[in-house]
């Protein structure tokens, strides 16, 4: 038993160091660069937007203890993140698994053990990965004033200040990185982007004032 895990580890490890060996190669092909930067992009903005969401409601409803924020965020962040590694793996390996049944078809050739295969399931795994992280890391900038305020480094009102505005920063960075990406005006895109956090932190007070 404990031969076959050593195996089955030292295989992935193999698998592993071939496909890094072969990354350049593989973004060539599958363009993987691009898509993981949308796939960053949009989730990491997911991750901000509901952090500002749950900082702004609990605040405005008079919690004051630390750990409900971090426990709410972390909880929210990771279970994104799982949701959307999977469903990005399952997403990318369909699309690239109908790409690669096309291209077979027109080749007249089974392209199983080609290095067109092999790019396919790397970048499905990678961009899973990716889609994964980035809300987390979204999260956990929102959530550093709060574990600051855990050791009494920071009250919990400026916590609370300090995470809605890097926060926004990180949604302003987000907004001019895309805009540098599409050569549009990055000062532009980062402004629209932070507007959009403002206005669910705005909107998310109003509605928690209602009740």
């Amino acid at each position: 038993m404990i031969d076959r895990i050593k195996l089955s580890i030292m295989t992935a490890i193999e698998v592993a160091r071939g496909w890094f060996e072969n990354f350049e190669r593989f973004k060539e092909i599958t363009e993987l660069d691009k898509i993981a930067r949308r796939y960053f992009v949009i989730n990491a903005f997911d991750g901000s937007m509901t952090m500002l969401g749950i900082v702004s409601g609990i605040f405005i409803s008079d919690i004051t203890d630390y750990r409900v924020i971090i426990s709410s965020g972390l909880g929210a962040c990771i279970a994104m993140g799982v949701s959307g590694a999977f469903g990005a793996y399952m997403a990318e390996k369909a699309e690239r698994t109908k790409d690669l049944r096309e291209l077979e078809n027109a080749m007249l050739t089974n392209l199983e053990n080609s290095i067109i295969s092999e790019a396919s399931q790397f970048a499905a795994i990678f961009i899973a990965v990716i889609d994964g992280i980035s809300p987390v890391i979204a999260a956990l900038i929102s959530l550093a004033p709060f574990f600051l305020a855990r050791y009494w480094i920071l009250t919990f009102t400026l916590a609370v200040k300090a995470s809605i505005t890097v926060t926004l920063l990180t949604l302003f960075i987000l907004g001019a990185f895309l805009g540098k990406v599409s050569g549009d005006a990055v000062l532009k895109n980062g402004i629209v982007m932070m507007t959009a956090g403002l206005a669910t932190a705005l909107l998310t007070i109003f509605i928690s004032t209602m009740f």
